[in-house]
């Protein structure tokens, strides 16, 4: 009887170690797996991170000609807004290429966005580690909507000033504009009303403010370039 229960025991003993050996199989398996799994979305989000540093250093050049562009505007308006009746009476070709490039300067913001949307819709932003990163991440990508409304707001003074402006020029070249294409003579026979130089002020008022909105975001994108090469780094 007791070599009987003596088996028994050394029986369920062997059964119960061998579904530990199982189960800690199992286990260990899991474990392994799932190492492996967030391993691959470590890489993912690291190679997105290092894709957007790319995207954003584009985002930088792209945003230094912008610049360009609303800074001389700011100039020719206000150079229009002071010497517009002298620029009438003894300079008739360069009111008429002042008046072109105030009518016409703009540019367009081109959002880069497309691995900032896979980190986020991917689930991979949960991953950063660094709550700063992950905000300037969100702030800048959100406000890249608010650079296109200031662009569509500058397009609409555009369009009012052509309308009350390029008429008073002519269509035969006196010369050409750096973005712009050609300018003509003016040859209204009256110098620009006031409603033509309060669209003028408008669009100066318009380009100051984006040239700040563009100084303001190269400083942050920089930033968020060291903070994404930190966070490369950490994981190394």
């Amino acid at each position: 009887m007791k070599n009987k229960l003596f088996t028994m025991k050394n029986s369920i003993l062997k059964f119960l170690t061998h579904l530990l050996i199982v189960v800690l199989g199992v286990l260990i398996s899991f474990s392994i797996e799932k190492e492996r799994a967030l391993s691959y979305k470590e890489d993912l989000k690291n190679n997105s991170l290092r894709k957007m540093i790319s995207n954003i250093s584009h985002d930088i050049n792209d945003q230094k000609i912008n610049y360009e562009i609303h800074n001389y505007t700011k100039k020719c308006t206000k150079h229009l807004l002071n010497n517009s009746k002298e620029l009438f009476h003894a300079y008739k070709d360069s009111l008429g290429y002042y008046i072109k490039i105030v009518s016409s300067a703009n540019s367009i913001f081109i959002d880069n966005k497309e691995e900032y949307l896979t980190l986020r819709n991917s689930g991979l932003l949960e991953l950063i580690e660094n709550d700063s990163l992950v905000y300037l991440l969100h702030h800048k990508y959100s406000y890249h909507q608010f650079y296109k409304k200031i662009e569509k707001y500058i397009s609409e003074i555009n369009h009012k000033m052509q309308d009350n402006i390029l008429i008073k020029t002519s269509y035969v070249g006196e010369g050409m504009t750096k973005y712009w294409g050609q300018y003509g003579l003016y040859i209204d026979s009256e110098p620009l009303t006031n409603t033509d130089l309060l669209l003028v002020k408008e669009k100066f008022g318009m380009s100051d403010f984006y040239c700040l909105q563009i100084k303001n975001s190269m400083k942050r994108d920089s930033v968020l370039i060291d903070i994404i090469k930190q966070e490369l780094s950490d994981k190394k």
